[in-house]
């Protein structure tokens, strides 16, 4: 490995050696290629790029083409639709004032937005806050909150409410720049960075703050009626990859990364013209040990299908590689170091660290990561595919702000000066035999024990398919999961990294922690192994060993615990707190009402737009009885619903439950869609009536809904109304008022509920939860009869007892009596 003075040394030349006045004028002209954002404008930055190559004598530049269909999969990185635009126009309906123009500024107009009719289209603005207190947003355009990043958890919800789209002044660094905009990406449908065929229509602008504030105002008047024009479209076509080579001593490759189609200097124009000069001056220097390669792509998509192209293993082609993503930054200017993960070895990570402790001294604000990543550009090191990279990443504000596209954003001195350092960087990891590195992996964390632990190192999982899952372009649309830390962004990526058919996952839990010097809590470990299994259900992982809770053993459960064929039972359900269970909620469901007579599960929905007070969260969808995807408490009651013919679902907007069984009807047909949610028409108090259970399946005692029914029974203080809106057949939205509905906080609403203030006093006071094992879990059974007596005594003589001791709990806090 190279010593400090080599590093330094060689650092100064490369400072020599840059051509700064042809590194600044490639940067701009690169930078202003990009700045229409559309698919005919990145492949001009393209072309650019490679003839950057042949002018720089690259061998064999090549321009590579891969399908732009929306649909190709590389790596599961479903490729994007092609985008074109030439107008887009968003304008004051009364006056003619502009909003928002594309000819005027090219971030104006989201990407992926879609047409209006040639002559446009007259609409409605309306806020966010007015759409989540209820006004009908069909057909209108929505104002986005200032701190609302639009993204497809937003976008999402905004099209199934009706809307055609959204206007957003989200902007980082607002303060700064208040006359900028944001450049929006990431904002689809579906989840993808891009449009895809999975994608509806929608169309998007980005405004500026001040713009932001004075269509707020219009439109907190209910005053805010424009007039939207497009021509943008969508299309199928081809995205180019542009590559070239620098032979070396090796035909085995080092890559120098950088990705083309972000219309932004340091997003990523300076990588791409930083990489082309520092292959050509490592070039003109020595011939290295290993060909020095450059690859510029589509972010994480690009080089998805770049590596493909080579094939579905590089390790044996490529020793690793160095990404430049965002190598410049604003001032005082900040190079943050980013080791590649651990799971491929790489010698690459030991020169980063040498180069971070040889050279603070002449490159100032140099920090190094913790640990290695597998973020986006990083995604390569997963060790299916077999390119570990680094990151040198230039820290700076103003993330995709447009003021980025001014010409002083880059500092010139500290671009020179990070360019030198990656240069000296690659030189270093090309020229130097991997052979000849100690390679010094982190250990493993110390060993633990849990339940959860212990579980497990029963289970040891393979992987299938080639490059992390990202897309999940092999579940259905809508059943997608969303992935722990969005798959690459933290330790689920290890965990995946880590696997390989042999170790259990035990053993990759303490690796990880060991990797990201972290602690995993065991709810977080459930987390990552229930989302294993769903990546398994759809082929990405095998189970080369895994326990599995079958029909029977539920069965035979529920029978230890006394359930007969003549109880009726409320079931709160967790379908993977137990472990695996084979068949997921159709198993849970088949042995339940094998067992008991009359079965009913919460299929609870969120249609409030008043709880107690505003109530504003993004699940909310006005009640639709046909609506399933709206059920927010567990698939259990979800499978009913979608799968079994002759369950039945009470009518409330709110809590409705849906059962199945001999008196499922007497339990679920009084249950009005208005009525009080816990009251005496509901079904609690039919199955009360009826001497029913409740069974907790996993769940622990935490959804105990029948604590709401004791409440309305008492009228105790703190229940309030609540307003929600119903979508009625002819798709109208109507307003419902609900009386004693549940607003704020309670004490049990806790995973450790039953050592709680009431389940403690309860037992104490006579009130028995049985409870029977199963898997690492365990069922638990209240009678109802006994849990109103003792629940009712309880609080009768102290009615705040559900309510929390915390005086950061404001709603707790306000209704609390004295002690």
């Amino acid at each position: 490995m190279y010593d400090k003075d080599s590093l330094i040394r060689y650092f100064h030349d490369f400072s020599q050696k840059i051509n700064r006045k042809r590194l600044m004028s490639r940067l701009e002209t690169l930078a202003n290629f990009e700045r229409p954002q559309t698919s005919p404008a990145q492949e001009r930055a393209a072309e650019y790029t490679f003839s950057l190559l042949k002018e720089d004598g690259f061998t064999n530049p090549e321009l590579l083409k891969f399908p732009a269909d929306g649909k190709t999969v590389y790596q599961d990185k479903i490729m994007p639709l092609l985008w074109d635009v030439s107008k887009a126009v968003l304008s004051s309906a009364a006056t003619g004032e502009v909003y928002a123009d594309y000819e005027a500024n090219p971030f104006a107009i989201v990407a992926g937005s879609t047409a209006t009719p040639p002559e446009g289209i007259y609409t409605q603005v309306i806020t966010e806050t007015q759409l989540l207190s209820g006004e009908d947003a069909a057909g209108a355009l929505v104002l986005l909150s200032p701190g609302t990043r639009p993204c497809n958890t937003v976008l999402r919800p905004l099209l199934d409410l009706g809307a055609i789209g959204f206007v957003s002044d989200y902007l980082s660094g607002r303060y700064q720049t208040p006359d900028a905009c944001q450049w929006v990406n990431g904002c689809t449908d579906a989840g993808d960075w891009h449009v895809t065929l999975e994608d509806r229509d929608f169309i998007g602008f980005s405004v500026s703050p001040k713009v932001g504030a004075k269509l707020r105002a219009l439109a907190d008047k209910g005053n805010c009626n424009v007039h939207v024009i497009s021509d943008a479209r969508r299309y199928s076509g081809e995205i180019s990859v542009v590559t070239g080579l620098i032979p070396g001593k090796s035909e085995k490759e080092f890559w120098i990364v950088a990705h083309l189609y972000e219309p932004l200097l340091n997003d990523d124009s300076t990588g791409v013209t930083a990489a082309v000069e520092i292959a050509r001056m490592i070039r003109d220097t020595v011939q290295t040990e290993y060909s020095i390669r450059v690859v510029f792509a589509h972010e994480l998509y690009g080089f998805a299908a770049y590596a493909s192209y080579r094939g579905d293993y590089l390790g044996n082609q490529v020793v690793g590689g160095c990404n430049l993503d965002d190598l410049a930054s604003c001032q005082p200017g900040k190079l943050l170091l980013v080791p590649a993960g651990e799971a491929v070895p790489f010698h690459g990570n030991e020169i980063l660290k040498q180069c971070f402790e040889s050279m603070q001294e002449v490159v100032p604000g140099l920090q190094l990561d913790s640990c290695g990543q597998y973020y986006d550009d990083l995604a390569l090191g997963d060790p299916t595919v077999g390119v570990p990279m680094t990151w040198l990443m230039g820290k700076g504000s103003l993330w995709h702000n447009s003021a980025q596209c001014e010409k002083d954003y880059i500092d010139p001195e500290i671009f020179f000066r990070t360019t030198a350092f990656a240069a000296a960087y690659i030189f270093a990891c090309a020229d130097t035999p991997a052979g000849t590195v100690t390679i010094r992996r982190t250990p493993p964390a110390a060993e633990k024990h849990s339940p959860v632990r212990d579980y497990a190192t029963q289970i040891v999982f393979a992987r299938n398919s080639c490059g992390f899952p990202f897309s999940l372009a092999k579940i259905p649309h809508r059943k997608r999961p969303v992935l722990p830390d969005g798959v690459l962004y933290g330790p689920f990526a290890n965990v995946l990294a880590n696997m390989d058919g042999k170790k259990n996952m035990a053993q990759i839990i303490l690796e990880t922690e060991g990797e990201r010097h972290t602690e995993l809590k065991d709810s977080q470990i459930m987390q990552y192994l229930n989302r294993l299994n769903v990546l398994e259900k759809y082929g990405y992982l095998t189970a080369v060993k895994r326990p599995a809770i079958t029909e029977n053993e539920i069965i035979s459960a529920l029978k230890e615990l006394g359930i007969t064929p003549d109880n009726i039972l409320l079931v709160h359900a967790s379908t993977t707190k137990c472990g695996f269970v084979q068949g997921g909620s159709e198993t849970i469901v088949n042995a339940i009402r094998k067992t008991a007579g009359t079965a009913l599960f919460t299929t609870f929905t969120n249609p409030y737009i008043y709880l107690g007070g505003p109530y504003k969260v993004w699940n909310y969808r006005p009640f639709s009885s046909d609506n399933i995807k709206a059920v927010w408490t567990g698939g259990a009651g979800r499978y009913l619903l979608e799968n079994v013919p002759d369950a039945v679902r009470s009518r409330h907007v709110t809590h409705s439950w849906t059962g199945v069984g001999a008196l499922a009807h007497a339990c679920l047909d009084s249950h009005g869609p208005a009525d009080p949610p816990c009251g005496e028409t509901s079904p609690m108090a039919k199955a009360l009536e009826l001497n029913g259970k409740v069974l907790y399946f996993g769940s622990g005692l935490a959804p105990s809904t029948f604590l709401h029914y004791l409440e309305d029974q008492l009228r105790l203080a703190y229940l309030d109304s609540a307003i929600c809106k119903v979508k009625e057949a002819d798709g109208r939205l109507k307003t419902v008022l609900i009386e004693r509905h549940l607003p704020g906080h309670r004490e049990f609403y806790t995973l450790d509920a039953e050592h709680g203030k009431f389940f403690t006093k309860a037992i104490a006071a006579g009130l028995e939860v049985k409870t029977v094992p199963l898997g690492i879990g365990k069922l638990q059974l209240i009678d109802l009869r006994q849990f109103y007596e003792v629940g009712m005594k309880l609080l009768k003589a102290e009615p705040d007892l559900l309510l929390c001791d915390s005086e950061k709990c404001v709603f707790c806090s306000k209704y609390r009596q004295k002690r």
